[in-house]
């Protein structure tokens, strides 16, 4: 009875982990089911456009907004085309009529979240 009690509670627990495991070169992630977004302050005149370029690959990405004053400059949807653990430049763009925004980032990935390696926190 003991034994098939604990059998099926092992069975419990290991599909409540599954489906936050990623493998990655043969290294189980044990990735958490928070959602993180990297962002930059914009105090002042508020931009008319705003976008984040990736040389890497040519993309631009374009996340939208929902905080005054705060703009996304990437989020967790980047993370599976991110090579883990190595550092990746990202362009912020903001544009508005005087004194328009270009800020250089370095992002990297530990295959389950985007972190910032540099770049400002905010800007005017």
């Amino acid at each position: 009875m003991k034994i098939t009690v604990l059998i099926i509670l092992l069975i419990i627990i290991s599909s409540c982990v599954k489906n936050n495991l990623k493998s990655q070169e043969d290294e189980f992630l044990i990735c958490t089911e928070q959602f993180v977004t990297i962002t930059i302050q914009i105090m002042g005149d508020a931009p008319t456009n705003y976008y984040t370029l990736r040389p890497k690959t040519s993309d631009t990405l374009k996340i939208e907004s929902y905080f005054e004053n705060y703009y996304p400059i990437v989020n967790d949807n980047l993370v599976s085309s991110l090579e883990r653990d190595s550092t990746e430049q990202l362009i912020f763009v903001g544009e508005r009529t005087a004194n328009p925004i270009r800020e250089v980032f370095e992002i990297k990935s530990d295959g389950c979240h985007v972190t910032k390696v540099s770049g400002v926190d905010s800007v005017y």
